[in-house]
């Protein structure tokens, strides 16, 4: 989140800088008496203060003097570089003379006061004279009194440096009965050490519980204004804002350095309509609605169009498309989009334009009846320029919840655990990635594994036919018939090997082949002058070349001859050779046998024994590269057996994600608990199962669940939660699934139903790849939610136990408990009691809202007062039109009246947050 000052256009709440405690040379003790109106403010600013209150000593001089320069400065065309906007409160330090004491006392006034009306409220305190002088000058009333005259006045009283010199809690450690009156008469004060009276009574820490500290400088020359200020939540500096924030404290005032306002990542900034028939349609009146960054309430009669302006959020953020899962909310929307012009709220020229800010960059969704125009534009250069959309739902995510969804949450667990698996913490499309990835590389394994093992399976086979043909072989080898071969056939090998006569006559002809191409053609001398002076050189030159290949030529001659020589030669040691004898012998016996078996008329004979041996040698070949697809086999299984492994580690890793992130985020919450069970989610294991397996749903009801029987291979899986079976047999029992129907299968068991039987083994034959799918399946992991009555939060029940509103309260719990993008609930309180939604909804709010941005259409006024929105819309319809009706902080006295006409209960619930505040009173509180 950035911090930022922008939100000064944005209507509602947001914390402005004020010092509630500064002097001017109207102070007798101011230490820079020459200082002028315009070092004054400049200070001021420079100190980044948005409000300043003027608190001279019993004196309201300079007041008028600094609004007026204020004024100029603010009217001037060029403005100075230290200049912003600066509120000044009136106010002045009054000093009170109790009898042992002298107290002093801060009262701020509305912007609006001046000099004058602070004369006179020092009057009507009995200071008259001596105005500036702290010292010698004091009210002539006690402290209560002048209290007193500062409220009736319209101001504020805070006892200045309350824990310091002239302070009322000066040096005191206990409460006594005149000091309780007056912490009771005051709800803040202006503290030096906001850690002041840690070692004070119980009673008086108890006391200071409800008075609000804020910080002022005391400042008595220009340099030290804003050297302490505070932090303060109204919509613009006001004594109304002022003092509803003072009352409520704990959430509308803080004391820190750093600036508090912070916008989130992604928020919505405004939702214009045009051209609904309820909204919008009146031409040149547009419906338009600002929002806040933080938390907007949208209120209204019934009917009034909180819902309308949600689903039109729905519809412009794309979210209408992912509602595939919620079929009543999906059909409302379409009722919604797709009603006739007659009687619907689309026109075909209906157009949604939403505004929002990601990342400090501005863009518009547009949305149309009829698809035209650019679905996303971009701010540039203060003009909206069409972009690539890209995934919207991905780059502008938003959380949108009707009532029908908050109930169709609490009933079905399913629909958290989407939403848990769609944090960036869990991330399951990521995850259900690898989980793919791994699935793809495992069912290619399996083809492989399914592949290997049919050339495996005559592996048997081969080995009888060896051995038959050894057999034949060794008979006939027997006989000596096969020595006679194997010599015939190793010499014939190696004469075959040898050169022949043939040999030489090649290489012969190859020297004789080269000895043409050894020679030049004339000299070229009829292209050359008689006269050319370089001729005679370049001729002698040819003519020589020419004369040098010539005698190769006739060495290359004389080589040929030469190999002829050495052909002769070798043809007569060759044939003189104790081998050519070897040769010539093996061909003789092999002669002789051949004349024997034809003679014989044997139906075994030579060409036999070749087979024989071309089979053995095939065979041999054949075994050998089955040990190949062993091994690769024994490997492609090792792979196997890894991504089973794999896939666990995998599933292990999605529970820990789910379960971490629900323990970060609901952790211990005094309403919801939340925790998984592995594999335990029961409902869909049926139809799992018979998808994996291709099993109609209406047979074979004995043999895969029948819970009225206790039958079936699922039974004890799906009734896990039965005595007698505990979270830890979850995978016990599901490997026991998967073996027997894989044993069904492969006909290891024949199971109670032969036409089961025959239909498992049937598809393992036609598709076992279905048996793969199978193996790696698993149960989805069960979401078990509990809630906690709000009588005792120490028991938890299940969830489906619960009332609906008691569903409801576990659900928002959840809801309200993470993620940073804008999360938009409509009506959310309707089957909560108030104590349920001040206890639940509110806290949670409180804990949201400065992360990120809330939008909640409700008809409880806790929520909106309570839950401290920032921006309250009151919407209303007159004229068959939505309208806004108005829109404001809760200070404001109009959003004030608003919420408690039209929200029953609306007065209580400022009474219980501004406790002593009422509407009836003078102050309008």
């Amino acid at each position: 989140m950035s911090e930022t000052r922008q939100s000064l256009t944005v209507p509602g709440s947001r914390w402005w800088k004020i010092d509630f405690h500064t002097h001017s040379p109207a102070s007798n003790d101011y230490k820079k008496k020459d200082a002028t109106v315009n070092n004054w403010l400049k200070a001021a600013m420079t100190a980044g203060l948005d409000g300043v209150v003027l608190t001279d000593h019993n004196s309201g001089d300079w007041i008028d003097k600094l609004k007026a320069q204020n004024e100029i400065l603010c009217q001037q065309s060029s403005k100075s570089d230290w200049y912003h906007e600066l509120t000044i409160f009136p106010g002045v330090e009054i000093t009170v003379a109790d009898s042992s004491s002298r107290i002093h006392l801060l009262a701020v006034f509305a912007p609006n006061y001046g000099s004058s009306e602070i004369t006179a409220i020092l009057g009507a305190c009995g200071i008259t004279s001596g105005f500036g002088d702290e010292t010698n000058t004091a009210a002539s009333k006690g402290f209560l009194a002048v209290v007193g005259e500062i409220k009736k006045a319209g101001g504020i009283a805070i006892p200045a440096h309350i824990d310091g010199a002239q302070g009322l809690l000066n040096e005191k450690t206990t409460l006594t009965p005149e000091l309780k009156k007056s912490l009771n008469d005051i709800f803040a004060a202006e503290f030096r050490d906001i850690h002041a009276f840690v070692s004070a009574s119980s009673d008086l820490k108890q006391a200071l519980e409800s008075i609000a500290k804020v910080g002022g400088s005391d400042a008595h020359k220009p340099d030290d204004i804003g050297k302490y200020s505070s932090w303060v939540k109204m919509s613009s500096p006001s004594i109304e804002g002022l003092r509803l924030a003072l009352r409520d404290h704990v959430l509308c005032v803080k004391n820190q350095s750093e600036n508090p306002n912070h916008d989130p990542d992604i928020y919505l900034t405004g939702i214009t309509i045009r051209n609904m028939s309820v909204c919008g349609h009146i031409p040149g009146q547009q419906f338009a609605v600002a929002l806040h960054p933080h938390f907007n309430s949208l209120i209204g009669g019934r009917g009034t169009g909180k819902s309308t302006l949600i689903e039109s959020i729905r519809l412009a953020t794309r979210r209408d498309q992912s509602l595939s899962d919620n079929p009543r909310v999906k059909e409302k929307i379409e009722h919604f989009v797709e009603l006739s012009k007659d009687k619907g709220v689309m026109q075909d020229d209906t157009e949604i334009l939403l505004e929002l800010k990601r990342r400090g960059v501005a863009y518009q969704l547009r949305w149309r009846k009829d698809g035209n125009e650019s679905v996303l534009d971009e701010m540039q250069n203060d003009a909206w320029v069409p972009v690539e959309a890209g995934d919207i739902q991905e780059r502008f995510p938003v959380s949108i919840y009707s009532q029908k969804q908050i109930e169709e949450l609490a009933s079905n667990s399913r629909g958290l655990l989407e939403i848990i698996d769609r944090t960036p913490e869990v991330n399951r499309s990521e995850w259900q990635m690898r989980w793919d990835n791994t699935a793809s590389q495992y069912f290619q394994l399996k083809e492989r594994e399914r592949d290997l093992s049919h050339r495996l399976a005559g592996e048997s086979h081969l080995r009888v036919s060896l051995a038959d043909v050894e057999k034949d072989l060794k008979q006939y080898e027997e006989k000596g018939h096969g020595e006679i071969l194997k010599n015939y056939q190793k010499r014939t090998q190696q004469w075959n090997a040898l050169p022949r006569e043939e040999d030489f006559d090649e290489i012969e002809q190859q020297i004789s082949g080269i000895i043409p191409t050894l020679s030049f053609s004339d000299f070229p001398s009829h292209i050359f002058d008689d006269g050319d002076g370089t001729r005679a050189e370049i001729q002698a030159i040819h003519e020589q070349a020419a004369r040098e290949l010539q005698m190769i030529a006739e060495q290359m001659q004389n080589l040929a001859r030469d190999v002829t020589a050495i052909c002769q030669r070798w043809k007569t040691a060759s044939d003189n050779s104790k081998f050519v004898d070897e040769y010539k012998k093996s061909v003789a016996a092999y002669n002789a046998l051949v004349d024997e078996y034809s003679k014989k008329q044997s139906s075994v004979n030579l060409a036999t024994y070749g087979e024989w041996v071309s089979q053995r040698n095939q065979i041999q070949h054949q075994l050998r590269e089955l040990e190949s697809v062993k091994k690769d086999l024994k490997t492609t299984r090792k792979q196997i057996h890894s991504l089973q492994e794999e896939f666990k580690v995998l599933r292990a890793e999605l529970l820990n994600k789910r379960t971490e992130f629900v323990k970060a985020v609901v952790g211990s919450n005094p309403y919801v608990r939340m925790e998984f069970v592995a594999f335990g989610d029961a409902s869909t294991i049926e139809r799992e199962y018979r998808n994996l397996l291709e099993l109609d749903e209406s047979r074979f009801v004995d043999s895969v669940y029948e819970p009225d029987t206790n039958r079936g291979i699922l039974y004890s899986m799906v009734q896990w939660e039965k005595p007698g079976t505990t979270e830890k047999d979850l995978l016990t029992l599901l490997a026991a699934v998967k073996t027997q129907t894989v044993n069904i299968a492969n006909g290891v068991e024949q199971g109670n139903d032969k036409r089961f039987a025959a239909r498992l083994q049937r598809l393992l034959n036609e598709k076992p790849e279905s048996f793969d799918r199978f193996d790696i399946w698993y149960p989805e992991d069960l979401l078990r939610v509990k809630y906690s009555s709000e009588s005792d939060k120490s028991h938890f029940n299940d969830l489906e136990k619960g009332s609906a509103g008691q569903k409801a309260a576990a659900i928002l719990a959840f809801l309200l408990s993470y993620g940073n993008e804008p999360l938009i609930i409509d009506q959310p309180e309707d089957d909560l009691d108030n104590a349920l939604v001040y206890d639940l909804i509110v806290n949670q709010i409180h804990k949201n809202k400065d992360r990120r941005q809330l939008i909640i259409a409700t008809h409880n006024p806790n929520i909106v007062v309570n839950g401290d929105s920032e921006l309250v819309h009151v919407l209303k319809f007159t004229g068959g039109q939505i309208r806004l009706d108005r829109q404001g902080g809760l200070e404001e006295i109009p959003v004030r009246e608003s919420i408690c006409t039209i929200m029953e209960g609306g007065k209580k619930a400022f009474e219980q947050r501004y406790k002593r505040i009422s509407l009836e009173d003078g102050n309008h509180v």
